[in-house]
Order: structure tokens, then C-alpha cells, then sequence
């Protein structure tokens, strides 16, 4: 099931900030209030206040602490969402690139491909950065992408370890190739996999700072 996104994820967002700094000022006004009332008119009768006014300075420290904690969390999402963008952006030129183009079929030859890149996406996995609820859709989307990245590298290993080793004939070449970039192939669901990846982070995380701007690069 989809959640809200857009302009209603940005409001309740600013409606959660705004409600622990709430309750942080003004448990600390209050526990300040007693303090001072205690101290000013109070007799050793109503000593009870003393307790009352430490109890809600640590509730105003609780709280901060655990706004703290959530404003450091979403900084460290937004690091990852910019450098998986930064990740989409390269790894968009290199499957659209000379490097994945067709062999020419008149003269084929031995090559060495490009590598796709997949560190900012192992860094997000692991860091657990999206695992809030609200990122389901985008933790199965980067594992599956992890996964097709790595088992292509590694067949493109294997296909240069296979024609650089010894003669290929020119047939052999092509099939290789023509596999390679046949309909519905490993590069075909490479590509639909990081199509899905980037209509998500628009469609979904677009309204980060910096993340529009760095899928703008992509055209």
C-alpha cells in the first residue's frame, strides 16, 4: 500500500519538528517557573515542587534528545538519497554509453565494458538509514538493484575472461553481444530497473533538498 507523499509527507514532517520543540520549551518554561516560584514564595510545606520541576526539565531533556536523534536521522537520509542520485546519474551514462553499444557486425571485436557502480547503494543498505516504515518500496527496489548490478559485472567479467584469453571467432563475438543486449537480456532488465529506481526517487523523494536538482542532470 502506497503512503502519502509530496506536500502532505512535508507537512507532517514540519507538524512533527514542530510539536517536540513544543514540548521541550515548554516543559522547560515550566519546570524554570516553578524554580523560580519555589525559590521566590515558597515554604518547606511545598517542597513537593522541587521533584515536580526536575521531573519535567528531564522530560524537556528526553525529548530533545529524541528530536535531536530524529532531525540527525533524516540528515543522514538525505546524504543517501543524494549520493544514490549521484550513483542513478553515473550509472545512467555508462548504459547509455559507447561502452554498451552493439559490436558492429561488419567488424567485431574483443572489448572491455564499463562497470557499473553500486557503492551508494551498499552504503544505504547497510546503513539502515531507510529502514523507518515509509521505505519499504525502496529498500526492495535498491536490493534488487544491488543484485542485477553485481551478477552483471561479474558475467562481464566472465564474457572478457572468455574472449581475451584465447582467439574468438567472430561469430561468437556477436552471440555473446546479441545476448547481451537481446530483449528482456540481463542489460534490458538493468535498464528497467534503473528507470523504476529513478520515477520512484522523483515520484517519492523529489521534494528533498538536492535530490530534484541531481535527477535534473539525467534529462
Amino acid at each position: 500500500m502506497s503512503r502519502p507523499t509530496g506536500l502532505p509527507t512535508r507537512l507532517l514532517s514540519r507538524l512533527s519538528r514542530q510539536f517536540f520543540a513544543a514540548v521541550t520549551l515548554a516543559c522547560l518554561l515550566t519546570a524554570l517557573g516553578i524554580c523560580v516560584w519555589w525559590v521566590t514564595v515558597a515554604d518547606d510545606a511545598d517542597s513537593h515542587f522541587e521533584p515536580a520541576a526536575s521531573g519535567l526539565a528531564l522530560v524537556a531533556a528526553v525529548t530533545g534528545v529524541y528530536a535531536e536523534r530524529r532531525a540527525a536521522a533524516r540528515e543522514r537520509r538525505a546524504q543517501a538519497l543524494h549520493s544514490l542520485a549521484d550513483e542513478l546519474v553515473k550509472n545512467t551514462e555508462l548504459l547509455t554509453g559507447a561502452g554498451f553499444a552493439p559490436l558492429d557486425p561488419r567488424a567485431p571485436r574483443a572489448r572491455v565494458h564499463p562497470r557499473l557502480v553500486q557503492s551508494a547503494t551498499d552504503a544505504a543498505l547497510v546503513s539502515g538509514v531507510f529502514s523507518e516504515p515509509g521505505h519499504e518500496e525502496l529498500l526492495t527496489l535498491l536490493h534488487r538493484w544491488r543484485d542485477g548490478v553485481h551478477d552483471f559485472n561479474r558475467r562481464l567479467d566472465l564474457a572478457e575472461l572468455r574472449t581475451y584469453v584465447s582467439e574468438v571467432p567472430a561469430a561468437e563475438l556477436l552471440a555473446i553481444d546479441e545476448a547481451m543486449h537481446r530483449a528482456g537480456g540481463r542489460l534490458d532488465g538493468l535498464r528497467r530497473l534503473r528507470a523504476a529506481l529513478e520515477e520512484l526517487l522523483r515520484g517519492r523523494y523529489a521534494e528533498q533538498p538536492g535530490v530534484a536538482a541531481r535527477l535534473d542532470r539525467l534529462g
